[in-house]
Formats: C-alpha cells, structure tokens, sequence
C-alpha cells in the first residue's frame, strides 16, 4: 500500500462507518488506526478493503474469547477463523509461551497471507506481534487491543518478550496491517483497569505531551467514570503522541525513542522484582514519581510539579509508593539489564518541565537510592 493511497482509502472507510482515525506513517509500512464505538463489527470488511487473506488466527486469552467470540464470528462470517489461546499474565510474556504459539501456527497452516489477529491486552499485543514478526520471517498482523492500556500504549513500531534476566529483553520492530481501537471496550473493564490505563494516558499525555494540566485534572473524573468519548479522545492523544516520537526515530538508533520509556526504568524493575504479580500501570505510577522525584532532585523539574504529579498519580487511584515488601538494593539491581544500561551506568529519562524529557547522563548508585527513599518517605 502507497502512504498516499492508504491515506484515501482510510479516509473513504472512516467517513462511510463514521469512524475517527490516524495513519501511522512508516513509509510503504504505514498503516490506520481506527477509533469507534463498537467498530469490532467491521473488522471482516476492513481486513477485506486493506487486502488481508481468508485464513486467521486469533491470538487471545480464554476470557477474551468469551467475551468476544460471538462478535467475532458476526464480524467473519466470510473468513477460516481458528483461534489460539495462553493463561493471561505477564508472566507468561516469555519464549515458552511463544514456542506453543509457533506451534498453533504450524497446526493451523499459516502462510505469508494469512493474517495473526492480536485480541487482547499488552501481553497479547506484544506475543502476536513477536509471532507474526518471526514465524515464517513475517506474515501480517492485525491488532484490537481490548484494555485501555494497551489501546493508550499500543505497541506502535515496536514488540517484547520477556526473558528470565529482565523485562522486555527479546523484541523486533515490526508494523500491523492495522489497529481497531473499540471504545465500547471500556464499560466491560473493572475499575482497577482504568486505573491502570490512566497511568499511560498521564504518562504520555500530561508528562511527555505537556498537556494542560488544569484541564487533565478535569478530565480526571470522566476518564475514571468511563466517560467513552473522553478515554477515546484521550487514548488517541496517548498514540498521537508515541507516533510522533516513533515516526522520527523507529528503532530507537538516534535515540531519540528512548524518551517513550519516561517513568518506565523503575517500572520495569519493580515488576520484575515482585515477579509481574501487579499490574503495569499500577507500577507506572510508582515509576514516574520515582523518576519526577529523580528530576527534582537533580535540579530539573521544581517540588511542586512533582507534588502536582504525584496528586493527579493517586487522584487516579494508583500508588506512589514501593511496597513494603521490596528489597531496595535488589530493586535498583533489577535495573541492570535495559537499553539505557551502558557499562554499568544507568540513564534515566527525566523531565525539564512536563512536556519536556530528555535522556539524563548516568545516574550514580547514591542518587538512585537517595530518589527511592525519597518516595517512601
């Protein structure tokens, strides 16, 4: 597909479904992200307009299956649907996981135009896109991400796997054919979920994107009351603006990518450290108020944009505070293994102001320590 095609097409198919969407711009890669109520309903004719094949996999959990089988099915009735499915869990991100779905791959006799259907959270976007990237050296994908943190952070130019050393150790840069972003999603999550999500949507929007905070802070309590057209109008600001970091910079080389993992370096060590038994998001929040804090006390960002943060953080209803239970030194241990990691230095990202990160120099042992205790204080 030509960028300039693709972009009529999009827009012919939005305007006759009444949909909102983006392109993903990654030259004869690019691809629309779609945005609706209850747009799961055209996925068949819109896998038929972008010239994918009759044969599909879904790649999903039990529970989503039940819970979408049915619309699914509506949605195909033209297509060879066979699904696959492994336990929810990110703990379950890893190569085992992936070898059983290489597996239904080979059972199900994929070739290079049948089309992997990523129906899930995080951990499936990531597992199918992974998938789709390796087996057979790369068929397409499409993906329907089904909580609002993986439709905030949907995994745009990019996918990882889990290994035993670290989180998101295994990956590979490889497009979808296109995204479905189905609000109606929203009021079938628990309230923990949304939560959840909010820590991507503050991540990206308010501190990466600088958005008004006053109005963000409005915002706030029609994104936590599934508000439908607030969390989609904010969700699709959260892609907006991982686009225009990811466009300019798709395999991180320059750099500038990095900028996409503000808040995430203690993030990722807590969730490895307490064995991925919370959520994403839930240690997001924890994560960028270590890293606000970091900011701070480096001179970069004032006290009262981290108190601000910290107030819209648990305004959200997520913690700012490690667990009793971890271990400290064996947390900033944990932050050995990741791409800011360079001969043992670690770099964080952190902010100027919100709106603006840049990647810090390393980070000695002492300042890390001294942030973790802040936050705990």
């Amino acid at each position: 597909m030509q960028k300039i095609k693709l972009k009529q097409k999009t827009s012919s198919l939005a305007k006759k479904y009444e949909l909102d969407y983006q392109i993903a711009n990654f030259g004869e890669r690019s691809y629309p992200l779609f945005y609706g109520n209850d747009i799961i309903q055209y996925l068949g004719t819109l896998l038929h307009e972008y010239g994918c094949g009759e044969k599909i996999l879904i790649v999903s959990h039990p529970k989503i299956k039940r819970l979408f089988e049915s619309r699914i099915n509506k949605a195909m009735k033209n297509y060879s649907v066979q699904w696959t499915l492994f336990p929810q869990g990110e703990k379950h991100k890893n190569l085992t996981t992936m070898n059983s779905l290489y597996t239904a791959c080979a059972k199900a006799n994929l070739d290079k135009n049948s089309v992997i259907i990523a129906l899930g959270g995080g951990v499936v976007q990531d597992m199918a896109n992974y998938l789709a990237a390796t087996y057979l050296r790369g068929i397409p994908f499409v993906q329907i991400p089904t909580t609002l943190l993986s439709q905030s952070d949907i995994g745009i130019g990019g996918c990882a796997v889990n290994h035993p050393a670290g989180k998101s150790l295994i990956g590979q840069f490889y497009q979808p054919h296109l995204a479905l972003l189905d609000s109606s999603i929203f009021k079938t999550l628990p309230q923990n979920e949304i939560s959840s999500g909010i820590a991507e949507i503050i991540n990206k929007v308010l501190c990466l994107g600088g958005y008004d905070t006053k109005k963000f802070e409005q915002d706030l309590a029609k994104m936590l009351a599934r508000d439908q057209k607030t969390l989609q109008s904010y969700v699709r600001r959260a892609n907006t603006i991982k686009l225009s970091i990811i466009e300019k910079d798709e395999t991180g080389r320059k750099g500038s990518r990095l900028l996409l993992d503000w808040g995430h370096t203690i993030t990722y060590a807590l969730e490895q450290h307490l064995a991925y038994s919370v959520s994403h998001g839930w240690a997001l929040g924890i994560g960028m108020h270590g890293a606000a804090t970091l900011s701070s006390q480096l001179g970069y960002l004032s006290e009262d944009q981290v108190t601000h943060l910290k107030k819209i953080i648990k305004k959200a209803s997520l913690p700012t505070k490690l667990p009793a239970n971890v271990n400290i030194l064996k947390l900033i241990g944990n932050m050995h293994l990741e791409q800011r990691t360079k001969k043992g230095e670690k770099k964080f990202i952190l902010l100027q102001d919100f709106g603006k990160a840049f990647v810090s120099h390393p980070i000695g042992f002492d300042h890390i320590l001294a942030c973790l205790n802040k936050i705990n204080s």
